[in-house]
């Protein structure tokens, strides 16, 4: 039984298309258009689509580079993270040696052996960094200023990069909604188009497909192979 809701759905509203396809299936829409635009009849329907298109691609690059950027300051923040575990594993025989394995000041060090350092995360580092800074400051005339700088060293670089990777992370979060928004009028610029277009050739479904390729907007276990369209008349 025909249900005339679902042509009044917009079908691009969907996660089932990525953002690049989208991208790529308003591109070859505004080409076809373009090219069969002899007589005009199609100028209103590609300004605004170009507009919706423009601005939507260029919220989805701004996105791109600072999710690359996001990414770039992760793995600054990772080296930071492992070599702190190597250093602390190079000195900890220094600390060994200066106080022994059962002091009171190894365990201050240490509450936990070394297998603490070695199975640390990005989640807990910081507090095993801040450990060290204290406790390398409080016995800094038996280890020397020397290794109080270099963990105090960690600990800087590790903090200033944290926090830039979460300002990034913060920055590509609000580009989503920029994305997301900007796309939200591309979908009704394509869905709009598809109306006119139908009513232009009513009942001329071939005419009418010929303007887009579905091969973007298809679900993954259902996409078939296409003929090449050939070019719809004007």
């Amino acid at each position: 039984m025909l249900d005339l809701r679902t042509f009044f759905k917009n079908h691009f509203d969907t996660d089932k298309i990525s953002d690049d396809n989208m991208r790529k299936f308003a591109e070859i829409h505004l080409q076809r258009l373009s090219a069969n635009n002899t007589g005009g009849q199609y100028t209103t329907m590609i300004t605004s689509l170009t507009a919706a298109y423009t601005a939507y691609y260029g919220a989805l690059q701004n996105e791109d580079a600072k999710y690359a950027l996001q990414q770039g300051l992760t793995i600054t923040l990772t080296n930071i993270f492992e070599s702190f575990k190597s250093y602390v594993s190079l000195k900890e025989g220094i600390i060994r040696g200066t106080f022994g394995k059962e002091s009171a000041q190894y365990q201050e060090f240490f509450p936990q052996g070394l297998l603490e350092f070695t199975q640390a995360t990005l989640a807990n580092v910081q507090v095993l960094i801040d450990r060290m800074v204290l406790y390398t400051d409080k016995y800094q005339t038996e280890l020397g200023p020397a290794l109080l700088s270099a963990f105090e060293d960690y600990k800087a670089n590790f903090i200033s990069a944290r926090e830039a990777q979460l300002q990034k992370i913060g920055e590509v979060k609000d580009l989503k909604v920029v994305t997301s928004t900007t796309r939200d009028v591309v979908e009704n610029e394509l869905m709009k188009n598809v109306h006119l277009i139908a009513a232009m050739y009513i009942g001329n479904v071939e005419q009418c497909i010929l303007f887009f390729d579905q091969s973007f907007i298809r679900d993954a276990d259902t996409v078939e192979e296409e003929e090449t369209p050939t070019e719809p008349t004007t």
